[in-house]
């Protein structure tokens, strides 16, 4: 019995940002996908919507076996798993981050090369590294970097943005775009269409599977002391996934 209740689940929260530290949730089957027996519980915790995310944002076009692909804010919940799917995939895979720290995520993840974006020229180190421009660009603040990511995007490249914090109404560099011929692609786990959610299930199974999708985890916490992990987390100072535990074992 233990072992058919081995599951991670995505979209419990309903639609509505509540979030899902409680000991019990009520969900669509849909929504509840069996976790690979060698795979822990705490890195089950950390799929969900980043996994879903990640997988679509790289391969929502087909395989990327040959291609380069840039990875914006590659130590995130998401980034590190597009990088990790990215490498696993076959591509080229750059990565820009924001510390030393966060660097070391990134290439234990698979990036062939890393930017420290608050020391480096990021677009100039990118094309530097890859000449005719990347071909896709999986994007985490697009009001921050949709200037870079148009400077170094390849000719009839794709944009995958799945967030964009730090502006939420940014100005599209039309042009800059138009004349490369770029798709632009705003990404929704939550609402990915049915067959785009089986592909991520299936890739997300694949690569559990194989031990190849390994979330990093900061921190793991009883969920009695949820207002400690918001804290972390909101302190800026916990590189990886927080995890909330329940019962005796928490």
């Amino acid at each position: 019995m233990e072992r058919e209740r081995r599951r991670f689940f995505y979209k419990a929260e309903g639609g509505i940002e509540r979030g899902t530290a409680a000991e019990y949730v009520a969900l669509p089957l849909r929504h509840v996908v069996p976790l690979p027996d060698a795979t822990d519980f705490a890195v089950g915790a950390c799929l969900g919507g980043p996994a879903m995310t990640a997988h679509h944002v790289v391969f929502g076009d087909g395989d990327v076996l040959g291609h380069t692909v840039l990875v914006q804010g590659g130590a995130g919940a998401v980034g590190e798993l597009a990088i990790q799917f990215a490498s696993a995939g076959g591509a080229f895979v750059v990565a820009t981050v924001s510390s030393k720290a966060k660097a070391e995520i990134a290439r234990a993840a698979g990036a062939d090369h890393v930017i420290d974006r608050h020391a480096e020229d990021v677009a100039a180190r990118v094309l530097s590294l890859c000449p005719r421009g990347v071909e896709r660009i999986i994007e985490v603040d697009f009001g921050a970097n949709i200037g870079i990511d148009a400077a170094v995007v390849a000719a009839n490249g794709k944009i995958a943005s799945y967030s964009s914090t730090s502006n939420r109404e940014p100005v599209l560099p039309y042009y800059a775009l138009q004349r490369k011929g770029v798709t632009v692609e705003l990404v929704q786990a939550f609402i990915l269409p049915t067959q785009a959610r089986e592909r991520a299930i299936a890739g997300i199974t694949a690569m559990l599977e194989r031990g190849r999708l390994r979330p990093t985890l900061a921190a793991t916490l009883p969920l009695s002391e949820i207002a400690r992990a918001h804290e972390l987390v909101e302190s800026g100072k916990a590189i990886g996934n927080v995890v909330l535990t329940i019962g005796p074992a928490g």
